[in-house]
């Protein structure tokens, strides 16, 4: 298990610099000059508990705050957690200057969201999540759009071609993947990815002044995305047999359905306490990793 240690993501830490900003935000946005000198990092930390951290946001020009984020899956609340992280960005300039509160007209940058996916679950190019599908009424007040940008490595894959070290961070990635799938272990494939990149001048820099740094930021990541399939996988099934065979014990439809929600909450218990220990974060934190409903916390909680 990688240390706790390693919160950056490689594609946060690869990306923190205005040149290699710039040249992403120009593949988002080719008909627009984007230069380097006109970018401003507003990368934040600490935004949820366990020190949850927003990947990358930036200010182009004063007229366009942008956040981006980059995701192995695709969740539907991506919206939302954009909308907390663009209020984070920009509500701190206004605080200072008590600006909320004037009776002049404030003028605030443009908000631009994107969210850069690597995996087998997207097929198209790019696709459009709205905080609007989540609202439980139609005809709300508040839209938020989010551009899911498909950057999983592919030849002539469009964005990939436009900016150069977003190609190079898709190889390394995919590089990995082909390594794991020829039987390599984790760490074995991460080691020969870096060596192969460096010696094909693939992030080749930045490869070099932090390869064992991007081998623990990488096995952490993997490790915690494995554990998650698996904790997932083995509280249902653990959870439906246990409910089960309580529900057949009581002979009743309702026994039953109590019994497996009973057993649910105690296999998803125990997941919990396996993956605060291996992640060394809350409670609250590791129901959220694991997705756990909101309604199954509770008895989740009374367990732990």
């Amino acid at each position: 298990m990688a240390n706790r240690q390693y919160k950056d993501s490689v594609f946060r830490k690869f990306f923190n610099h205005e040149n290699k900003i710039a040249e992403l935000y120009q593949a988002i946005r080719p008909d627009d000059d984007i230069r380097a000198e006109d970018i401003t990092i507003k990368t934040f930390d600490d935004v949820f508990i366990d020190q949850q951290r927003n990947d990358l946001s930036f200010l182009w020009k004063d007229q366009s705050v942008v956040l981006v984020e980059h995701q192995s899956s695709i969740s539907p609340n991506l919206p939302y957690r954009l909308l907390v992280y663009s209020t984070l960005v920009q509500l701190p300039d206004f605080v200072k200057s008590q600006a909320l509160y004037s009776t002049t007209l404030i003028k605030i940058p443009a908000p631009h969201f994107y969210v850069l996916y690597i995996g087998n679950d997207m097929k198209s190019d790019e696709v459009t999540l709205r905080l609007s599908t989540s609202f439980k009424e139609k005809g709300a007040d508040l839209e938020l759009i989010c551009h899911v940008l498909n950057i999983t490595y592919k030849e002539h894959r469009k964005i990939l071609e436009q900016c150069r070290p977003l190609w190079e961070y898709s190889f390394f990635v995919n590089r990995i993947e082909e390594n794991k799938k020829r039987g390599m272990t984790l760490d074995d494939a991460i080691r020969e990815a870096i060596t192969y990149c460096i010696a094909h001048g693939i992030m080749k820099d930045f490869l070099e002044e932090h390869q064992e740094e991007v081998l623990k930021m990488f096995a952490l990541k993997w490790d915690a995305d494995e554990e998650k399939k698996v904790l997932r996988a083995e509280s249902r099934a653990e959870g439906k047999a246990e409910g089960i065979e309580e529900g057949e014990a009581r002979g009743e439809a309702r026994g039953e359905a109590r019994g497996e929600v009973k057993g649910e909450a105690k296999g998803r218990a125990k997941d919990v306490r396996s993956l605060m220990k291996m992640m060394r974060c809350t409670k609250e934190r590791a129901m959220e990793i694991l997705e756990i409903p909101a309604d199954l916390q509770p008895k989740i909680l009374a367990m732990l």
